[in-house]
């Protein structure tokens, strides 16, 4: 395999990678409740905001739930306070993506051996 397919496919590594720690970040280790309620939320209230955000639902359709919304540009932060906390794990994920689609470009036009 030349390089460039190589670099595609480490891309797409980073890519997948990114979006899933970003996942397990934000609702295996903390608790995704904490997004959605304040201390002004009634106790009443927290039954519906768990349904209606698929906090109830099994850990994969909340991943698919995530990725609605992150393509969506549903975030529950406001954008600035995203960027700042999650910076890091968007660069990779963002630049897995570019790399992957550059890589493949490249093996697509220049990079296949003709035999």
């Amino acid at each position: 395999m030349h390089i460039s397919g190589k670099l595609a496919i480490v891309g797409i590594v980073l890519f997948i990678g990114g979006l899933i720690t970003t996942f397990i970040l934000a609702y295996v280790v903390a608790d995704p409740i904490t997004m959605y309620i304040n201390e002004l939320t009634p106790p009443a209230a927290i039954p519906g905001i768990i349904a209606y955000h698929g906090l109830d639902q099994p850990l994969h359709i909340q991943f698919f739930l995530y990725l609605r919304n992150l393509i969506a540009g549903n975030w529950v932060a406001p954008p600035e306070i995203v960027a700042v906390a999650w910076w890091a794990m968007t660069v990779v994920y963002l630049g897995g993506l570019f790399l992957s689609i550059i890589s493949l470009v490249y093996y697509l036009l220049k990079g296949r051996k003709t035999g």
